[in-house]
């Protein structure tokens, strides 16, 4: 679970390895369950021109938690010399960038949350998720991987190029960083915690995500906050940044 202290960063956690491009206000994108970060190009390029957007690989190693992962967040809006950013998550990296909002209320501007969920609701499907990574060997899951995400891919129109820069990052995730991954998600549940994130929030749902009801998910966490909004995003699915139908640059404007 997420701890609710400190509100700063501790500044003898050296920082991830993170990339950054652009000017302007500094934007960071927390990924998906890939852990990559790399999967944020389609979007990045646009974004450059108005933010300072940051990409990092999140941690794979170990029995790390949601607190672990929001302060290598902090570390990095540390390292940047500034005291605040813009924390936008996809998916799994939507619930870090809750844990976040919640752990580091001061150092979150603004908070953008992509087809995620503040509690997994299929929670004995998570669990039978768990108990497969843990032990089968990771390549005996990779045909049911790559089957439930061809047809994402394909809901959300992704191109044969983008595609294939798809299959290279998720292709580099260690076995134990997607396990770990899937028992954060299997013990995350911020929902009643929601209405002490004051910071400005958009939450973006695609209104055909075959994984996660996001739709349905925005709107819970959108009607606890006090300061949220919620975009549905017509024939997208849960991998809309890799398609045509999101332009984050644009609804980050709006």
């Amino acid at each position: 679970m997420v701890s609710q202290a400190p509100t700063i960063p501790d500044p003898h956690i050296a920082p991830p390895r993170y990339r950054v491009a652009g000017a302007g206000p500094l934007l960071i994108y927390n990924a998906g369950i890939d852990g990559t970060g790399e999967l944020f190009f389609k979007q990045a390029n646009e974004l450059e021109s108005s933010f300072r957007v940051v990409t990092f690989r999140s941690r794979e190693r170990g029995q790390f938690t949601y607190d672990d992962l929001t302060g290598d967040v902090a570390s990095i809006i540390h390292d940047q010399g500034e005291s605040q950013a813009i924390i936008l998550g996809e998916s799994f990296g939507g619930t870090v960038a809750l844990s976040f909002a919640l752990r580091y209320p001061r150092m979150t501007r603004r908070l953008v949350v992509i087809n995620s969920f503040p509690r997994l609701r299929r929670r004995a499907q998570i669990r039978f998720g768990v108990t497969l990574t843990s032990w089968l060997p990771f390549r005996l899951l990779w045909p049911v991987r790559r089957t439930a995400s061809v047809v994402g891919l394909f809901v959300d129109r992704v191109s044969p190029e983008d595609r294939n820069a798809f299959w290279k990052a998720v292709s580099s995730v260690s076995a134990e960083g997607y396990a770990r991954r899937l028992q954060l998600i299997a013990e995350f549940d911020v929902e009643n915690r929601l209405s002490e994130i004051q910071a400005p929030t958009l939450f973006i749902a695609g209104d055909r995500d075959l994984l996660v009801p996001s739709v349905k998910e925005a709107q819970i966490m959108c009607a606890r906050m006090p300061n949220a909004t919620v975009r549905v995003i017509r024939g997208a699915g849960h991998a809309c940044l890799l398609g045509d139908r999101v332009r984050l640059a644009e609804l980050l404007a709006e």
